[in-house]
């Protein structure tokens, strides 16, 4: 996957910066002063790639590197449309005249115009990415739950904390969920974005300590918490365990003697149990609650008769025009769904993957009100 991206990235760099240079032509110290900070900051993605550097020239090679990415994207999208365009003038030989008066000073022109609108683009996704909204969602269960008539849910998934999402992003988590009063706070993979040695250096954990539920906090892992061979990265389960959060990885949590929390190990996992092993032995008279990163298959736990199901990893795509494609990837990619008697809630997540860029949804906490019956 990462070769097919790079490759990508290196011929979409190339579209940008040879087009770029063609609408500098009337400076040619802009030209300079382009290609220098051009390049500069498209290598940084190439840089972090082969991880020759660390600290803080890392960090920010990282950020910008990435960035770097999203920039990439939309700016072919910008120029493609704008060179189509201009074969249908040519196709149609359209002259305007205030095109060729001045054609060289109407390039440099279009370039302001081009790093306008992706100044606003990748500005305007890079605040939506940083500051997530909370999502409220009422669910009746047709279920008795002990002595329960209600359980208030908080969600969160994919914040991916590392080297772009640190405390700011954690600490905005926090208050919204604070903010909300949950009984039980759930979380749903991809905590850490893979190494999870800037969130223990930074201390990130620190944060989660000023959640309070009264049923706790719950984790299952996501594909960026693994290791290669699809084992989990016991460095990263471990640290959230410190910190009061209990990892569900294939078990299940009876909670009050009321509901069932059940939590899937990623389906990258080699040693996955199936959703039979998994519920063995538990009362179904009960509310179950289904944790599981990557929705797939959803049917199996329409089946087994889970009442919630619980899921994250697909991100909405996180970059228009990608949540195409998870819409076509996913039953569903985002959002609310329901299926017989079984309820689903996809989140499309607290942070990003890559660039720290979302024009795809917004990034969110999830409320979710469960009614029982009584």
């Amino acid at each position: 996957m990462w070769s097919y991206l790079l490759y990508a990235y290196i011929a979409g760099c190339i579209y940008l910066f040879v087009r770029g240079w063609q609408s500098l032509e009337i400076s040619k110290r802009g030209r300079i002063c382009f290609a220098v900070i051009f390049w500069l900051i498209a290598l940084s993605f190439v840089v972090v790639r082969t991880k020759l550097i660390s600290g803080l020239l890392y960090d920010a090679c990282y950020t910008f590197g990435y960035i770097m990415l999203a920039t990439v994207l939309y700016g072919s999208l910008i120029l493609l449309v704008i060179d189509i365009l201009r074969i249908i003038r040519w196709a149609g030989k359209i002259h305007p005249g205030f095109i060729y008066r001045n054609y060289r000073k109407t390039k440099s022109i279009l370039f302001g115009a081009v790093c306008l609108m992706l100044a606003a683009v990748i500005g305007g996704g890079y605040w939506n990415a940083h500051h997530p909204r909370v999502t409220h969602l009422a669910v009746p269960v047709d279920k008795k739950a002990g002595r329960l008539s209600s359980l208030r849910i908080a969600m969160a998934s994919d914040v991916h904390l590392g080297n772009i999402y640190g405390r700011k992003t954690l600490e905005r988590m926090v208050k919204a969920i604070n903010e909300q009063h949950p009984d039980i706070v759930l979380l749903v993979g991809d905590i850490f974005d893979g190494n999870p040695e800037p969130v223990i250096k930074n201390n990130l954990g620190a944060e989660f300590d000023r959640l309070k539920p009264k049923y706790g906090i719950y984790f299952v892992n996501g594909n960026h918490e693994r290791l290669r061979g699809g084992e989990e990265s016991n460095v990263a389960i471990d640290y959230l365990a410190s910190h009061g959060i209990q990892p569900l990885l294939d078990t299940v949590a009876l909670i009050d003697s009321s509901f069932y929390i059940a939590g899937r190990k990623d389906r990258s996992s080699r040693s996955r149990k199936t959703m039979p092993e998994l519920l063995n032995g538990i009362d179904k008279q009960l509310p179950v609650i289904l944790l599981d990163h990557q929705p797939y298959n959803l049917q199996e736990a329409e089946q087994a008769g889970m009442d919630l199901q619980l899921s994250g990893h697909t991100h909405h795509g996180q970059m228009w025009p990608l949540n195409y494609i998870t819409g076509n990837v996913y039953e569903q990619d985002w959002g609310f769904l329901k299926k017989g008697k079984s309820n689903f809630y996809i989140s499309c997540g607290v942070g990003t993957w890559g660039p720290p860029v979302r024009t795809s949804g917004h990034s969110e906490v999830v409320i979710i009100d469960l009614g029982f019956a009584r």
